[in-house]
């Protein structure tokens, strides 16, 4: 069975585009300092989807009819655990984000003993619990995780953009920069895993409904965490406002000039 035309763009762009890229990004975390931003928790979520990537490639090329039967494969259940906890490290950081703004003296989730722990409990959960709950058949108990991180998402959004105006003490920069990093990790979790865990509850089983076009939007997955290290960049959120804030204002100029000419 052939794969719609756009199932393959988007597995072409993933290994000629996010894979590149994953790599780099991964070094630069080694290698540079981030002022203020959650480089050990995005290093963990660059690692996960850097092995869900080198899996991607390996798949036959009728995968969507191979994940079928995914729980029979040892390399789709590696799969499985790595995309849980890529979902956990995003909840990771939009909590350490909210944190920033609404508690910034408290920060054990930042600090090194802090990261190590959380991070080492993410990775053996998921790769203890997952393959555990595919072998008993506990699907819900899956959809249940998943389907966590979309309240907490929403809630850190919600309340950090009513901290962001009473927050003396969290530059403006920063402000900025973890709301747009809660906008993208909303919107990722929004386009990529949400429609899966809904339809999953709805029909039972998403593959008797659409499978391709479910499968294309968790691949778009790969990109929004690239985007994620453009909006982490300093001084690049400001930079985008400014632009946009210019084109109005000339915009605005222009329409009262053609305002003035036609009186």
């Amino acid at each position: 069975m052939d794969q719609p035309t756009y199932l393959n763009v988007i597995i072409w762009f993933n290994i000629r585009v996010c894979l590149p890229f994953t790599f780099l990004l991964i070094t630069l975390c080694c290698l540079v300092r981030l002022d203020r931003v959650p480089v050990s928790y995005y290093m963990n979520l660059l690692l996960s989807n850097l092995t869900q990537l080198i899996i991607l490639i390996a798949l036959p090329p009728n995968f969507p009819y191979y994940w079928r039967y995914w729980r029979y494969s040892a390399s789709l259940i590696i799969y499985a655990c790595c995309a849980l906890a890529s979902l956990c490290f995003r909840t990771m950081i939009a909590l350490e984000r909210y944190c920033s703004i609404s508690c910034p003296s408290s920060s054990c989730i930042t600090q090194t003993k802090g990261f190590v722990i959380v991070s080492v409990f993410v990775w053996v959960f998921c790769l203890v619990f997952v393959p555990l709950f595919i072998s008993l058949r506990q699907k819900l108990s899956c959809l249940i995780f998943a389907l966590l991180p979309a309240p907490v998402l929403l809630t850190c959004l919600v309340v950090s953009l009513k901290h962001v105006c009473g927050t003396v003490s969290v530059p403006a920069e920063e402000k900025c920069r973890t709301v747009g990093i809660l906008v993208v990790l909303l919107l990722h979790y929004s386009v990529a895993v949400f429609p899966i865990v809904i339809s999953s509850f709805v029909f039972n089983n998403f593959w008797s409904f659409s499978p391709d076009i479910y499968l294309s939007l968790f691949l778009l997955g790969y990109f929004f965490d690239l985007l994620l290290f453009v909006v982490m960049c300093k001084g690049l959120i400001e930079k985008l406002l400014k632009c946009l804030c210019c084109c109005c204002r000339m915009e605005n100029v222009e329409r009262n000039d053609g305002s003035r000419s036609s009186v």
